[in-house]
């Protein structure tokens, strides 16, 4: 019996849990059942199906045993129907030998109906079986609910038309709403892919078919804590707030409801219930609850469990037991107006792998406690918001999608029960697959996307991140590439080729480690990953076999392309070389900090040796830029690329040379109006659509931006800030693709919309370029460069974070004047102050409040700037300092109205230096247009080139004209006082 009763169980179990078997009596060896009118054995199936068959009440327990039928065969042998029939639990049953039953509930009501409980006896003595019946209490009948609360505005909230198409992401920890505005979503709870296509639809007496979501979603709101897509009809209004908890695994969705006729909300999906890419299992099944009042996700050994549904639904729709239904999975929820009218009417998304009953305590646990997992996540985002850096200047969209920026890094975060907590690359709907977007872990992206983290304040963030890459370093001291959420459900680290792809990912991981030290000062993170620094660099040293100082590319150690004819043959580019030569940068102080002198001495000479290689083998006189490649065969790439701007970032190309390159960056054979290309248009290469050949990437468009800063070029730099600004609201509100087309202003129909390493190459340039900002608390320090355009006034910058201290600033600039505002909280630190002043620019003076200045001050004459630089020692709360001068003139730089879908066709500024009395400003341009530039300074006199068109307090604004013909050209404009 023992046998045939585990199969039972399993049977009537997977199809019906709310019917739970207790035991067979009596108690035999493992003997086959026999029909007493057929005489043929039984099977647990058969019986199963009876028993579903018969059974019309939820939350059941059963008793079946083996019946002596006596002529005629509806009689019970009266010892044996005593023994199978006794009070258990709650309830009672009571006996006798004729069928003659009746099931009690708790009350004392009758639960079954006589004439059902004789048909249902007469069915199953007819297979020589008994089931007494025992009627349990339901969470879900007991009315489980949750009362409106207010969902409060976000003070960057995005509110507009629904847009078909467009992403919206919901993100938690543990779980990711990958949908879309018209309502449309997948469900992820990692390392599950639950379902895709849920949807809502409605009903109404007066209409013969359902009235589609997509069809009436009107209005969509993206609140960091919450997204909440209104849908409206001539008798309804219904707004669906969607939620995901900070650290739960799961979903809410909660419907504020407003009808005054009768209606039915139709939920639907698809399920899918799989392991995120490339983990697989079998034996799918799903099934209705009407118990739970929700469908259950499993499989056949159990152990990984899903529930979507809500206490309010009455129907549902059924499918074939243990199978995977190719229909969609369908709920119906009639509302209940007056209840609507004081609730919310609550779906509920949980899983886990785990057993069964966790999961549907989790489910329950998701509903009844909805208002706290909102305010759990809502002061989540106010405490993020208000503890990060932020900033306040006369472009409010910019602060906007600045603060979106920290928003999206921290939904970077995501815990997975199997492997931890760690940095993941991005977001987007998987389709038919199981890849969500990018949202796995990738050392790289963690690594590049850290510098804005640790530059904003979110340290937790990166230092777990951090932690979690090196957690899973290879022996040789190799920092993993990417880890998919099904890595530990997998032989992901020994079976697959992509875990340790990319060779930059290990010195991109020195690098992140030594920004985050310099910013937070955390030297016991230091301490604790300090072995696997040493290894890191150990594996990176196996790479440099020429002598030349840089580490090279090659099979399972790509750099800057994946794909493409660009990538073809070689050796070492460009991107991996800059990497590198900072990773040797960031070893030497961290080698420094831990008295390990050796290394520190070692790390300088290669370095040395490293930037002489790429300032002098990387440099193409002739083309009049940086190479892009040196090739196996001894020669080198020469095409035009954007990957010298990574070095152009991290200061390491001789000042002249970068220069030049950066001038062809800056131009539209790189540089579109919406961002930086990966490859010039004048290649034969170049494929606008091309992921490696010719997409512009936010990514690299970041690059490009930080270097035009560092070499003091910001007219070529602030436009991208501002096109990158736009990027955030124009496609995925608030986020940012992860590229777009080199030729039309709109994200590649492939790209993933939610992708990390494009946001945080909008706020590390507004960081580290704009603003100059770079801490050292190791060395109580920091630097402050600002470069704003010059038609902004003033600027407030709010938690500047270096170790202990914490600045506030104040940044205010007019016509011959700039000024710093400073108040302190925490430990005393030194301060530069790197001031630029326009080219041209004479008698200056810089007076300082409440700072004791440490050395001289210093000017530095540029034929572009002057810039002057001090020392201070903040000691007190407050201080100030103030610089002036007369004369000087300035370009403003122009930013172009992105429209979707235009072709490129703004203005560049390329150059603009001065002397004395007389400027010379260098443009690129389509011809046959005319564009108009504004400057900012002394009134000019005339203009060689351009037309002055208007002068007005210190603003002078020329129309530049560009010959006709087709295509882009250059134009040199001279300007005189």
């Amino acid at each position: 019996m023992r046998s045939f009763t585990k199969a039972l169980r399993y049977q009537v179990e997977d199809t019906r849990p709310s019917i739970r078997i207790i035991d067979v009596l009596p108690p035999m060896v493992d003997t086959a059942m026999t029909s007493a009118r057929r005489g043929h054995k039984l099977s647990p199936r058969l019986v199963a199906d009876e028993i579903l068959r018969g059974m019309e009440r939820d939350r059941t327990e059963i008793r079946i045993g083996a019946t002596q039928t006596l002529a005629p065969a509806n009689r019970i042998h009266p010892p044996l129907a005593e023994r199978m029939v006794r009070h258990r639990q709650r309830g009672s049953c009571a006996s006798t030998p004729r069928i003659n039953m009746v099931v009690k509930s708790n009350d004392g009501s009758d639960g079954l109906p006589m004439s059902l409980a004789q048909r249902t006896w007469r069915s199953w003595l007819a297979l020589g079986l008994l089931t007494t019946s025992t009627v349990l209490p339901s969470w879900a009948q007991q009315g489980a609910s949750v009362s409106k609360f207010e969902i409060h505005p976000s003070p960057i909230g995005l509110r507009g038309d629904v847009r078909p198409h467009q992403y919206v992401g919901v993100i938690g920890r543990a779980a990711a709403w990958l949908g879309s505005e018209t309502g449309e979503a997948e469900l992820w709870v990692h390392p599950l892919k639950l379902a895709t296509d849920f949807q809502l639809d409605f009903r109404i007496p007066d209409y013969v078919e359902p009235i589609r979501g997509a069809d009436v979603a009107r209005t969509v709101e993206i609140r960091p804590e919450l997204a909440t897509i209104t849908y409206s009809h001539a008798t309804f209004t219904i707004r669906q707030h969607i939620l995901a908890p900070l650290d739960d695994p799961g979903l809410l969705v909660l419907l504020d409801v407003e009808t005054f006729r009768p209606l039915e909300v139709i939920v639907s999906f698809q399920m899918v219930f799989q392991y995120a890419w490339p983990g697989a299992f079998g034996g799918q099944y799903v099934f209705w609850n009407a118990t739970e009042r929700a469908f259950i996700l499993s499989e056949s050994l159990r152990q990984r469990n899903g529930v979507i549904g809500s206490p309010w639904a009455s129907t549902a729709s059924s499918h074939p037991a243990h199978a995977l239904p190719d229909a969609p999975n369908t709920f119906v929820i009639p509302i209940d107006t007056i209840r609507a009218a004081q609730e919310f009417v609550p779906i509920g998304i949980a899983a886990s792998i785990a057993r069964r009953d966790s999961v549907l305590a989790l489910y329950r646990r998701l509903i009844a406690d909805a208002e706290q997992l909102y305010a759990e996540k809502l002061a989540h985002v106010t405490a993020l918001l208000d503890q990060s850096t932020s900033i306040d200047t006369p472009d409010d969209q910019l602060d906007l999608a600045v603060a979106w920026s920290k928003i999206n890094l921290d939904e970077s975060f995501v815990c997975n029960p199997d492997l931890g907590c760690g940095l993941v690359a991005g977001w987007g709907p998987s389709g038919t697959s199981t890849r969500p977007g990018f949202g796995w872990f990738f050392g790289g992206d963690a690594a590049i996307n850290s510098f804005a983290m640790q530059a904003t304040g979110l340290w937790p963030q990166v230092a777990q991140g951090l932690r979690f890459l090196a957690r899973y370093q290879r022996d040789d001291g190799k920092i993993p590439h990417e880890i998919s959420q099904a890595a530990a459900r997998i032989p992901w680290f020994s079976d697959f080729p992509y875990t340790y792809y990319h060779a930059d990912t290990t010195p991109y991981w020195i690098v992140a480690l030594w920004r985050y030290w310099r910013a937070s000062g955390d030297h016991a993170l230091l301490e604790e990953l300090w072995p696997a620094v040493q290894q890191a660099h150990a594996w990176c040293l196996t790479r440099e076999t020429d002598g030349d100082g840089i580490v090279e590319n090659g099979p399972g150690n790509l750099g800057a392309i994946e794909i493409g004819a660009l990538g073809e043959g070689i050796h070492q580019d460009i991107y991996l070389a800059a990497v590198w030569i900072e990773a040797l940068r960031a070893l030497e102080e961290l080698a420094g900090a831990q008295g390990d002198v050796t290394r520190a001495r070692q790390a300088a000479e290669i370095r040395a040796k490293a930037l002489e290689t790429l300032n002098d083998r990387y440099w193409r006189e002739r083309e009049g830029h940086h190479a892009f490649a040196i090739l196996t065969s001894g020669g080198t790439n020469d095409n035009l690329t954007v990957w010298p701007a990574t070095a152009a970032a991290f200061r390491l190309l001789e000042d002249a040379r970068a220069d030049r390159t950066l001038t062809k960056l800056a131009t539209d054979s790189i540089t579109a109006d919406w961002g930086a290309r990966i490859l010039s248009t004048g290649s034969s290469l170049y494929d606008p659509m091309h992921y490696n050949n010719g997409a512009v990437w936010p990514f690299v468009t970041g690059f490009v931006i930080w270097g035009q800063y560092n070499y003091r070029r910001p007219w070529s730099a602030f436009g991208l800030i501002d096109a990158l600004k736009q990027v955030t609201f124009d496609w995925a509100r608030g986020r940012h693709p992860e590229l777009l087309s080199g030729l039309y202003y709109r994200p590649l129909d492939t790209a993933v919309p939610q992708q990390f390493f494009a946001t945080s190459m909008l706020l590390s340039p507004v960081m580290l370029g704009l603003l100059g900002w770079e801490p050292d608390a190791p060395k109580a320090s920091a630097r402050l460069a600002p470069q704003l355009p010059p038609h902004w006034d003033r600027v407030v910058v709010r938690n500047l974070k270096v170790g202990e201290t914490s600045l506030d600033l104040v940044l205010t600039q007019e016509a011959g004047r700039v000024g710093v505002d400073i108040e302190r909280s925490g430990p005393e630190i030194a301060l530069e102050v790197r001031l630029p002043t326009p080219p041209g620019a004479r008698d200056h003076q810089l007076d300082v409040t409440a700072m004791n200045a440490v050395g001289t001050e210093q000017v530095l004459r540029r034929p572009r700037e002057i810039q002057v630089t001090q020392v201070f020692r903040l000691s007190g709360e407050h201080a100030t300092l103030q610089l002036t001068w007369s004369g000087g003139l300035t370009v403003e730089p122009p930013t172009p109205d992105l429209e979707p879908g235009q072709r490129s066709a703004g203005l560049r500024v390329l150059d603009f230096r001065g002397d004395g009395g007389t400027w010379n400003l260098t443009v690129e341009g389509d011809r046959g247009r005319s564009y108009t530039v504004r400057l900012h300074g002394e009134p000019l006199g005339r203009a060689e080139g351009a037309e002055i068109v208007l002068t007005d307090h210190g603003v002078t604004t020329v129309a530049i004209s560009f010959p006709a013909g087709a295509g882009r050209t250059t134009e040199s404009i001279r300007l005189y006082r």
